[in-house]
């Protein structure tokens, strides 16, 4: 289905103004054109033609096959030594001998395009046994929690801020969510906690985390940035079992002190 779109002059003062009332009208995407001595040119794009004829000027049709040049770009992939991640609409069969899982394309963090998606499922994949407890600090759409209850594990809990990221991981994973941060956590009760979120939240809840570790427990961080690495290492202070960089993104897998 084609796509319209209309071009709308103005300046830096009406700009946030004509934005808003695009929204109110419809459009589904904006793009902002930098034009000379500071004016811009919106380049808003609707569904119908009837949707973009409201601001009275030409409305232009965009003919691009925006769905398949969009499954070109999300493709299917192996991840780890079990897994193979395919999108949504992908109807490649799975590979022998791998679990998949679809996931939502469109979301780069809700993929395995990201590497610290991949590296956090990979790192839990070599440290989870049958029957411990995982917690997924950050869930979002869910892989991580999808991926530990594959591999066997006994418990399954996913925490995340975001009321939309608990409610796509309960529908899609099937394990308890709640929402908040790791201080919603009562007590210390998991075998590995897996977090792929900022390193500034990684830091300011650091004690949190640990807390509701095992003793000679796993911890599993990532979403943080190579120049980030070190300080988280130095916040955590814990043995290391691994590390890994990819492209800018980096992660870390500690082990937790054991009692005695």
């Amino acid at each position: 289905m084609p796509n319209f779109y209309i071009l709308l002059p103005c300046s830096e003062e009406e700009k946030d103004i004509l934005i808003s009332d695009l929204f109110d009208a419809g459009t589904t995407g904006i793009a902002e054109l930098d034009e000379p001595e500071g004016r811009y040119t919106l380049k808003a794009s609707f569904d119908t033609r009837e949707a973009a004829s409201g601001f009275g000027v030409e409305v232009f049709e965009d003919a691009t096959d925006w769905v398949t040049i969009s499954h070109l770009v999300w493709k299917s992939r192996l991840v780890g030594e079990r897994f193979y991640f395919a999108p949504s609409w992908s109807d490649e069969a799975t590979p022998e001998g791998r679990w998949r899982i679809d996931y939502q394309d469109g979301a780069a963090c809700g993929s395995g395009e990201h590497p610290s998606t991949r590296h956090a499922l990979e790192a839990i994949e070599k440290y989870l046994q049958p029957g411990m407890r995982l917690l997924d600090l950050g869930c979002g759409a869910g892989i991580l929690s999808r991926g530990a209850r594959l591999l066997g594990a006994g418990l399954v809990v996913g925490v995340d801020v975001e009321d939309d990221s608990c409610h796509l991981t309960r529908q899609l994973s099937g394990v308890p969510v709640v929402q908040g941060m790791a201080d919603c956590i009562a007590s210390e009760s998991f075998d590995i906690v897996a977090a792929n979120i900022s390193a500034a939240v990684l830091v300011n809840f650091a004690d949190e985390i640990l807390r509701i570790v095992k003793p000679d427990g796993v911890v599993v961080l990532a979403g943080f940035g190579v120049e980030e690495a070190d300080r988280v290492k130095q916040i955590y202070g814990l043995p290391l079992l691994g590390e890994r960089s990819e492209g800018e993104w980096s992660s870390l897998v500690f082990r937790m002190p054991a009692m005695g």
